[in-house]
């Protein structure tokens, strides 16, 4: 009798261990699995007065929950994530700084894209309307071609003429030149700018599309002395429309002490080539 007793015992006590082993494992494997979202892609306000065109090149999504970085993903992506229930998302448009993919940052004057979701485990959250605005109190430099646009001016260096492109637009009318022989150089540039010289970021936006390298930079202007050239960025060709964001910032702290600064694009051509350089311009943007 006293044998039965202890072998029930010993096997009421096997089953309750297994119990809770499997218990625990059940709840550790629950534990791991993730929950996932789906961003297709970002887009910009359309409506949005005053900051030109909502065209856009974001190119990866910075994703945090409760302020704390969960990571940053190539759009579009389909990530995991080892959350469930009601969050609250926000997510950061980012971009190629410059254009060069090694180079991703965040867009510091696009605002955060904030909502409250809810996740459930071995399921696909799809995020497909998210739209972004430009942060509040930012100043805007826009040519756009467009009837009252802002203007370029030829430079002294240049011995052609920028004219308005009615073959190849971008959106409503497009800015163009054709370098052909005789000519050589092409150099445009904003009227004066009195941008800010403390580190606050300062960017251009263009939409260009080209045969021939042409380059972005900043004429720095003092007064009583000689203006200095500092060559921001040498853009290659591209043969359907683009979108690129350059960076200015370190060129204007470069010449901080300047009166005020002038941005240009300029562009040569090959003089062994027997092509004519072309250059299209839209929806020039500098912001800051």
């Amino acid at each position: 009798m006293k044998h039965k007793t202890t072998m029930k015992h010993i096997i009421f006590s096997f089953l309750f261990i297994s119990f809770l082993y499997q218990s625990c494992e059940e709840i550790n494997i629950n534990e791991g699995v993730p929950s996932y979202i789906s961003i297709p892609l970002i887009e910009v306000d359309s409506v949005q007065s005053g900051v030109g065109s909502n065209s856009n090149k974001i190119t990866d999504a910075w994703v945090y929950f409760d302020n704390n970085l969960q990571g940053v993903y190539p759009l579009p992506t389909t990530f995991p994530v080892l959350l469930s229930g009601k969050k609250n998302i926000s997510i950061k448009a980012g971009i190629k700084n410059n254009g060069i993919a090694a180079t991703r940052e965040k867009y510091p004057f696009y605002d955060y894209f904030n909502a409250e979701i809810t996740l459930a485990k071995n399921s696909t959250l799809l995020l497909d309307s998210i739209v972004v605005s430009y942060a509040d109190n930012l100043d805007f430099h826009i040519i756009d071609f467009e009837n009252g646009s802002k203007e370029f001016e030829a430079t002294s260096s240049s011995d052609t003429t920028f004219l308005l492109a009615n073959d190849t637009v971008f959106e409503g009318n497009s800015g163009g030149v054709h370098l052909g022989s005789p000519h050589l150089t092409f150099e445009i540039a904003t009227e004066k700018i009195q941008l800010p010289k403390v580190g606050t970021p300062v960017y251009v936006e263009l939409n260009y599309k080209c045969n021939t390298a042409f380059q972005v930079g900043v004429f720095a202007n003092y007064n009583q002395e000689p203006v200095i050239i500092q060559s921001i960025l040498t853009i290659n060709p591209k043969l359907e429309w683009n979108k690129i964001y350059i960076d200015l910032t370190s060129a204007i702290i470069n010449t901080q002490n300047a009166d005020s600064h002038k941005v240009f694009i300029s562009m040569k051509r090959d003089i062994n080539s027997n092509e004519i350089a072309e250059l299209y311009v839209d929806n020039f943007k500098i912001v800051y």
